[in-house]
């Protein structure tokens, strides 16, 4: 009767201890939400799985501009989102209507996350990205995001040289293409 009353301790304290690590983890990770949501500003170079990199600009709130070293671009003034290509003269034109922007909004609604130093875990079969591996900074920015779908395809970024709360004027991320542009309504929206 002792052995089973230790066990049920034990058990029950172990319990206890994987909640309160859980609970470490989400209190962690809305600590590093809140650190970028209350920059002005960021600039970083950015690489896309190893191999595409460019010059990644954010302005607060939901304002993205990052031109890759291809010529390619990607632009929100929180609105409207836009892809444009040069080599192929096309540009995507999404709109952000009821679209929760930053990376707030990409980390945000995880069943479970945990934390083991400066790498967080992020786990929801239901979301886009079923899990998210965040590593931060010493000052909490981030340094690696690698978001893995269901099909196990898995897109990791790599931020380097951070500069924070920088001027970013707002015409950078009003983009327009050029009028010779092939422009493309709400492409993500469309079905193949």
């Amino acid at each position: 009767m002792r052995n089973l009353f230790a066990n049920f301790v034990c058990f029950g304290l172990l319990s206890w201890g994987f909640s309160l690590q859980a609970e470490d983890g989400n209190a962690r990770l809305s600590a590093v939400i809140g650190k970028l949501n209350s920059l002005e500003s960021f600039r970083a170079t950015i690489t896309i799985n190893g191999s595409m990199t460019g010059v990644l600009s954010y302005k607060n709130p939901y304002q993205l501009h990052v031109r890759f070293n291809d010529g390619r671009i990607l632009s929100s003034n929180g609105k409207v989102l836009w892809f444009y290509n040069p080599d192929s003269s096309i540009a995507g034109k999404q709109d952000l209507k009821g679209v929760s922007g930053g990376i707030g909004g990409l980390l945000s609604g995880y069943e479970s996350v945990t934390v083991s130093g400066k790498t967080f875990r992020l786990i929801s079969p239901s979301k886009r990205y079923t899990e998210i591996i965040l590593v931060v900074s010493d000052n909490d920015l981030p340094r690696v995001i690698k978001m893995k779908k269901s099909d196990e395809e898995i897109t990791e970024v790599t931020f380097s040289g951070i500069a924070t709360n920088i001027g970013l004027g707002t015409g950078l991320f009003n983009f327009q293409p050029p009028t010779s542009s092939q422009i493309v309504e709400n492409p993500l929206n469309q079905k193949e």
